[in-house]
């Protein structure tokens, strides 16, 4: 019979099963210290500590490049996660901007720059809905607001425009 060498330690029991279950499928012959133990005596395990792995010495060198490859491509899959949240992330202030950028839009067009000002923040919104679905409260309240300001600045300057208008320059 060989000898066994230390190959590596995890945290508890179920995680030990896991690297265990996958080495066996891999072909190898690990053994977990302790594993009697801890399996008729699970509330000892605060007091054994950290549970070692042990695999066959002839066995070494291919079971760690296995776990390693194993940890390397389980690395790659949450990098690729942290760039995916990452980009919805980003997304999402960007959506968030323009909803700022079509409510300040929809008060200039109620007061300085009418109609223009109010279609351009309509635009602007219909945007924000087509990219962020479904919306965030801070641009659901921007975009709400802006909807106010924008009936308001029709009405305003639709219905005295013309008026005002010709009192400024009469």
């Amino acid at each position: 019979m060989s000898s066994y060498v230390f190959l590596t330690e995890v945290a508890d029991f179920p995680q030990a099963q896991v690297v265990k279950s996958f080495l066996v499928a891999q072909g190898f012959h690990p053994r977990l210290r302790d594993e009697q133990t801890r399996a008729v005596a699970p509330h000892l395990e605060q007091f054994l500590g950290k549970l070692i792995i042990d695999i066959p010495e002839e066995e070494f060198l291919q079971a760690s490049q296995t776990l390693e490859e194993l940890q390397d491509s389980h690395r790659l899959k949450v990098a690729g996660q942290e760039e995916e949240e990452l980009a919805k992330d980003q997304a999402l202030s960007e959506s968030q901007a323009m909803a700022k950028q079509c409510l300040v839009n929809a008060v200039l067009g109620c007061v300085l720059i009418p109609v223009v000002c109010n279609l351009y923040s309509m635009l602007l919104g219909f945007r924000v809905l087509g990219k962020e679905m479904p919306l965030s409260r801070l641009s659901r309240t921007r975009l709400v607001m802006a909807f106010f300001f924008n009936c308001a600045g029709f009405y305003i300057w639709l219905t005295f425009g013309g008026r005002i208008l010709r009192n400024m320059f009469m």
